[in-house]
């Protein structure tokens, strides 16, 4: 029995860290099984909350708003210039044919398609290269202490600084109580 302890010390010495190696590796195997599954919600998740909804956003600038001192309670409404736009990548091919002649001229045609990505038994979706927010055309902003200048000079720059909106485009009235 001693000389069975013996040789288990001397290979537990001699192969400690070549163990200590392939358990880590096993470790490292299994976890990278585990954020997979984890990811794909994750995915499903930015996918459905990277449209843009302009209600919320107009909530949370007239909370914002209304923390300005001596802005009192504040309501926001933003026109769009322009909505969201889902930019998606495409394969564009060229083919030219030589339409003969004495004039020898040839003639381009270009044929887009869209590129899908196949994600197994989930189906097909389309590769997105960007998205592009909407741009705003203008603003009325409706707040209890409109009637102060510095009021309505710091609710104009906020707006403008946070909607890319000039400061002709912006509209401050008193709001009833």
């Amino acid at each position: 029995m001693k000389i069975w302890q013996n040789k288990l010390a001397f290979l537990w010495e001699k192969y400690k860290y070549f163990a200590a190696v392939i358990v880590v590796g096993i470790l490292l195997l299994l976890s990278a099984k585990l954020p997979s599954q984890e990811q794909d919600t994750e995915e499903t998740a930015v996918q459905s909350s990277s449209s843009f909804d302009l209600e919320a956003f107009q909530q949370t600038v007239a909370e914002s708003l209304s923390k300005i001192d001596g802005a009192g309670r504040v309501e926001v409404l933003l026109s769009l210039e322009s909505g969201e736009e889902a930019v998606y990548a495409s394969d564009v091919s060229q083919s030219s044919q030589s339409t003969g002649g004495s004039t020898d001229s040839t003639s381009e045609t270009y044929q887009s398609t869209m590129s899908i990505l196949s994600d197994g038994s989930y189906g097909e979706t389309p590769v997105l290269i960007k998205s592009n927010y909407p741009t705003f055309r203008g603003a009325v902003i409706l707040c209890e202490g409109a009637q102060s200048d510095t009021v309505r000079l710091q609710i104009v720059q906020a707006v403008s600084a946070l909607c890319g909106i000039s400061s002709d485009h912006i509209s401050i009235s008193k709001l009833n109580q």
